[in-house]
């Protein structure tokens, strides 16, 4: 009974180590991405990984101004995809990226949602019968950003600053409006794309900058080559179709 137990321990060890060993195997890829874009990459890592057993791709989501923060302070990533031009701009300007350039990879639209109030206009703000207003924190987060730019072009901040809820980023404002927490809210078009029951008004989109979803390596990327390829993988038709299924633009 004792050798069959030290056995079995022997056999289990093992069994770990040569799974340890295949994980270590694997090249790690670190793809830092807009939280926008959550639901579509999870699918993107799934069918990646399948298609590509050498690889463990490991996914960091966030508002894209904190993430370009993480890579000026050294945080791991081999790719990043901001929800702003802006932010992969700001790494160009710094030298941060391969070739010093990056590539579209999506557009998106700006809507105002509810899931209680049919909004007929941008003014229907104003009225006392929203008292919450969800809106990304204007310093890093792009919806946000693109929000105020509406906000202030259409003269309305003074009316309803004080209704203006600030959230981390793009979810948490689809999680308040969702759950009722807030009246109304500024998100993308693709954020809605499972929630049918929001109703929503489609905003101009001469009232802000174009929302464009940009995409780069990391120049000091550990694995630039599988890096490269993984971007490459990005923009091919394939992937642009999928983002299309999820509500973005091509």
């Amino acid at each position: 009974m004792h050798r069959k137990f030290i056995s079995t321990c022997i056999i289990l060890t093992l069994g770990l180590i040569i799974v340890g060993c295949e994980k270590n195997d694997k090249t790690q890829i670190n793809v830092s991405v807009a939280s926008s874009l959550k639901e579509p990459f999870l699918k993107i890592e799934k069918n990646y990984e399948q298609e590509n057993k050498d690889v463990d791709l490991v996914m960091n989501f966030g508002s894209s101004g904190s993430l370009t923060q993480q890579i000026k302070q050294g945080a791991p990533c081999d790719v990043f995809v901001s929800a702003s031009i802006k932010y992969m701009d700001e790494l160009k300007k710094d030298g941060y990226l391969l070739d010093n350039k990056y590539e579209e990879l999506a557009k998106n639209r700006l809507v105002l949602v509810s899931n209680t109030k049919d909004i007929k206009n941008i003014d229907d703000l104003k009225s006392d019968e929203y008292k919450k207003i969800g809106v990304g924190e204007i310093n890093s987060v792009p919806v946000g950003q693109y929000a105020n730019e509406v906000i202030v072009k259409e003269g309305i901040k003074p009316y309803i600053e004080e209704k203006l809820v600030y959230a981390k980023d793009a979810k948490e404002v689809l999680a308040w409006v969702v759950s009722g927490n807030v009246d109304a809210a500024f998100l993308y078009k693709s954020d809605t794309n499972h929630h049918k029951n929001l109703k929503h008004y489609d905003i101009d989109e001469n009232l802000h900058t174009p929302i464009v979803y940009p995409v780069g390596v990391i120049k000091e990327s550990k694995n630039l080559e599988q890096s490269i390829e993984f971007n490459n993988y990005l923009l091919n038709e394939d992937t642009k179709k999928m983002l299309k299924d999820y509500g973005y633009i091509s």
